[in-house]
Parts: C-alpha cells; structure tokens; sequence
C-alpha cells in the first residue's frame, strides 16, 4: 500500500469516527430533550387537573341555583298569566337581591317564549327585561329536557358568559318559563393569569372562548364546518366577536392529549408543550401551554457523554485491533522460522 493511499484511509477512518462521535451525541441530545419534555408533561397533566378542579367547582357553586328559584311561588306564579308592573318590580328587585348575595353574574327570568319578564341587571341601560331569548339554546334545551348551558357572548349586554336555566313548571308539570343564571369569568381568567402558563377553553367546536392572555380568545383550533358556521350565526354564541384559525403543527407527542406543537400565536410562532384535558360535564377542553423546558447545560452534558463513550468504545476496538493484528504477527514469525528450521534440518 502506497503512502497516499494509507493518508486517504486513515483520513476516512478518521471521519468515519469523527462521524460516529456526532451523531451519537445528537441521538443522545434528541433522546435527553424528549425526556425533559416528557417529564414536564406529566406536570402540566397534574397542573391541568388543579385548574381543571377550580374551573369545575366555580360552575358547581351556581349549577343548582336555578332549579332552586324554579320552585319559588312568587315566580311560577309570575308565569302563570300577565304580569303586573307592580308585580315585575318586585321580581326585579327579588332577583336583584338573590344575585348579589350569590355573588352570580346576572339572574333573569323567561316566559314560555323566551321573553325575559325580569332580571337582577334591571338597572341597567342594557337590561336583559323586554328582551327575547327564545333563540337561545340553553332556552330550548331547558324547553325539552328541563335544563340548559350554553356558553355565548350576551347579544344585549355583548359580555361573554356561562348561562345554566332551568324549567320553571305549573302545578300540572307544564313547562311555563325558564329561570337563568349568567356566570362570567373574568377572575378566573384574571388568576390563571398570574401564572407562567397559558391557558385555554375550548368549546365542542374547537373555539377558544376563555383565555388567561386577550390575544389567544375566539381562537379556531379546528376547521370549522359549514354546518357549524349556520350553527354559530343561527344561535349568535359569539355574536359580532371575530373568530380567526390558530395554526399549528404537532413536532412530537407524548400521549393522546400531550403534543410539542409549533402554533402561530399572537406573539409569532412558538413551540409550545401542549397538555389537553377533556371536561365532559360541559363538553369543554382545557388547554394548557407552556414553552419547553431550556435546559441546554443537561441536554450539551448527555450529548458529550455519548460522544465520550463512542470514542472511548473506538479507542478500546482499536486497541484490541492492534492487539490481535500483533499477536497474528507473532505467530506467523513463530511459524516462519519454524518452518526456517525444519528446512535447515
């Protein structure tokens, strides 16, 4: 073998190693920043569920209160035929009152069309009285089943909300008016947003209705069908609110509901780890983003760990290598000069 040619092998070799060093020390990398990541996803699952609590026990406070003021004599009785002014005042200030101390949103009353015949914001420029909701979902839900909910920014008021009713029934079980609570959320939004975390709600469509940033509210994270467009014009849940697509791209997952995702936020594209959490009682999902874990310092030291290794398990082939190749030499002399002497004699 020429010298040339032993330069240009032991250059290959060398490369070849070189090589090897790098693309363990990627794999070793790759490998150390998905466990990081995998890691903090089972973290945001347990946070998810702490929020997922606050959120459920919120609604749960007021679930029943409707049903409750179903039964009371004064309003089935304000139902049962015309209502007096006298009378409505009353009811005006009875729902007043009951809000205030329940410290709900808003409280109103519907007749059997969906006519709101009293509320507790009856002071307001923009009272729910006088006004029809028979549109309303959570209207004909209660109509048909008894009880309602449905999530929908207010087409009086324009302030989103969560609004629960229940059947407001006469004597023989007929099905006379509605009774209504609203629930807003702007506190819950307001101490989720103390934290690091983005969070999310999402409706059964995939639209974005609460969020701990602005930005991120009435978000599409799903196309939205033709049908579900006449849906949302039919009902108006988001009214005159503009709903516009977050694009996004799974980079890796680490379970049904837990994604690396690259999204098109309001702030730029971002990677984000994306933790889901389905809320059956409401047909809701909560959505927790938060950006990956930078530990750089752990994922270099895995990298050049696997890279120490390979060259060290290198180094140790080609020792053994050089071990065998010399002991193959020694005895091929061995048996040269044997046969040497049995020439000789």
């Amino acid at each position: 073998m020429t010298l040339k040619h032993r330069y240009w092998r032991i250059t290959l070799y060398m490369l070849l190693i070189m090589a090897g060093a790098v693309l363990c020390a990627g794999l070793a990398m790759h490998q150390a920043q998905r466990h990081a990541l995998s890691e903090d996803a089972v973290r945001a699952e347990g946070q998810l569920a702490l929020y997922a609590n606050t959120l459920h026990t919120l609604i749960e406070r007021y679930r029943a209160l409707p049903s409750v003021l179903a039964l009371d004599p004064e309003i089935r009785a304000a139902l049962s035929g015309p209502v007096a002014a006298d009378v409505q005042n009353a009811l005006n200030l009875k729902l007043e009152k009951i809000n205030n101390t329940a410290h709900s949103s808003t409280l109103e009353l519907l007749d059997l069309h969906g006519l709101a015949i009293s509320a507790s914001n009856w002071r307001a420029p923009n009272s729910y009285v006088g006004h029809n909701y028979g549109f309303r979902p959570y209207f004909l839900q209660t109509r048909a089943q008894g009880t309602g909910r449905f999530y929908a920014v207010g087409v009086t008021t324009g302030i989103p909300g969560y609004f629960l009713s229940s059947a407001v029934v006469n004597d023989t079980g007929a099905f006379i008016g509605a009774m209504v609570v609203k629930l807003e959320f702007p506190d819950l939004e307001q101490e989720w947003g103390q934290g690091d975390d983005l969070l999310l709600v999402s409706d059964e469509k995939g639209i974005v209705f609460i969020a701990n940033q602005s930005g991120w509210r009435y978000r599409e994270l799903l196309p939205i069908s033709v049908e579900d467009r006449a849906d949302l014009l039919r009902t108006r849940q988001y009214d005159k609110k503009v709903l516009s697509p977050l694009r996004s791209r799974v980079m890796d997952s680490f379970g049904e509901n837990s994604h690396l995702s690259r999204v098109e936020g309001p702030d730029g594209t971002t990677d984000y780890l994306w933790q889901s959490l389905p809320l059956p009682d409401e047909n809701w999902t909560l959505h927790l983003l938060r950006k990956p874990p930078t530990s750089s310092e752990d994922i270099r030291n895995a990298g050049l760990a696997a890279a120490g290794i390979w060259l060290a398990l290198v180094f140790l082939a080609l020792f053994l290598y050089q071990r065998w190749r010399l002991a193959r030499l020694r005895e091929r002399n061995r048996d040269e000069l044997e046969r040497l002497v049995q020439e000789r004699t």
